[in-house]
């Protein structure tokens, strides 16, 4: 396993865990056959980058925060380790730095030189539309807690949570607050912190949120039967709506395209080529209406994320590569 995560297996489910860290089929191609018409372009290089993402802290706390298909038998990592600039310019992912994963930023659209920009050990992050990047800091032991830094300027760090293990933050539409994951011993919830006046709120059970409007998230459910399902939640009305449900397949990381149109997200599938399990990216409706499959790569591929004009998806992928290293790549969304 060159980069990338390892987790546990969960014995108790009997299930084959795929990470971030391919295990599948070497298909040394770009491109599936029924990946025609993507446009796919690589833009890291493996062998000057290393693109991944950190384990999730206390494993025993956060098994219920994975992605799950009992009915393939596997389960995945739920962290987002790639996110692009609120201008389109620039993308940031996750590198092993000095025995650590952390940020790291650079152009979007060539091959180039990257900045690091956490000097912690991240475990998940993502862009905020203020320029702020919001992460997971696991540098403090046994905790995970939610922090902040400039994605551009200094390196002063916001510590935002503490004492607790918290995962996936998320800067809200109206930039006011940050939802984020926060796992116990109940399992994992969505919580969100003001930005404002510092207020904790316990919103509903679930994870991976996604700011929708005003008090609306999506946000991902592991259902009694082992499937991860996308629920769109309004915690003040406590209206929940299931927006997708599959008796194969789970789903996890939901990512609201910038028209409000579409849900991106990743799921596992099995390859025509290779036969066997892996991680997929997918598009839904807001209306869970026309669920599609974009990438059917033997390759794992995962944490996509729309472009600001909604024209791209970037996400990670161990694609075309003889050491099954993850790159980020690109490809068109036309539909």
């Amino acid at each position: 396993m060159k980069s990338g995560i390892k987790l546990t297996l969960l014995a108790a489910l009997s299930l084959t865990v795929l990470t971030l860290a391919s295990c599948g089929t070497t298909y040394m191609e770009n491109t599936a056959p029924e990946e025609s018409g993507l446009n796919l372009m690589k833009i890291t290089d493996e062998n000057a980058n290393t693109v991944g993402g950190a384990s999730i802290q206390g494993y025993a706390l956060t098994r219920n925060a994975l992605g799950l298909s009992l009915t393939e038998k596997c389960s995945w990592p739920s962290g987002r380790y790639l996110d692009i600039s609120p201008d389109g310019q620039e993308v940031a992912y996750l590198s092993k730095v000095d025995k650590q994963w952390n940020v790291m930023i650079r152009k979007a659209a060539a091959q180039g030189a990257a900045t690091q920009r956490s000097f912690r050990a991240v475990g998940d992050f993502s862009w905020g539309a203020n320029g702020q990047l919001y992460f997971s800091d696991q540098g403090s032991g046994s905790y995970s807690q939610i922090s902040s830094t400039d994605a551009h300027a200094g390196t002063l760090m916001r510590q935002l949570t503490n004492n607790n293990t918290d995962i996936n933050p998320i800067l809200s539409k109206e930039q006011d607050k940050i939802y984020f994951t926060r796992v116990d011993q109940n399992g994992p919830f969505v919580w969100s912190y003001s930005l404002k006046d510092g207020a904790l709120t316990a919103c509903c059970k679930g994870f991976n949120p996604w700011p929708v409007e005003g008090s609306e998230f999506l946000c991902v459910r592991n259902s009694t039967n082992g499937m991860s399902e996308i629920w769109m939640v309004d915690y003040e009305l406590g209206k929940e709506t299931l927006i997708v449900s599959d008796k194969n397949r789970g789903y996890t990381n939901p990512r609201l395209s910038p028209d409000g149109k579409w849900i991106l997200m990743q799921g596992n599938g099995k390859s025509s080529i290779s036969k066997k399990s892996n991680l997929d990216i997918f598009a839904v409706k807001l209306d869970g209406t026309e669920l599609i499959q974009l990438t059917y790569h033997p390759a794992d591929d995962c944490c996509p994320v729309w472009s600001p004009d909604g024209k791209y998806i970037y996400f990670i992928s161990s694609r075309a590569n003889k050491n099954n290293a993850f790159n980020i790549w690109r490809m068109r969304f036309s539909l």
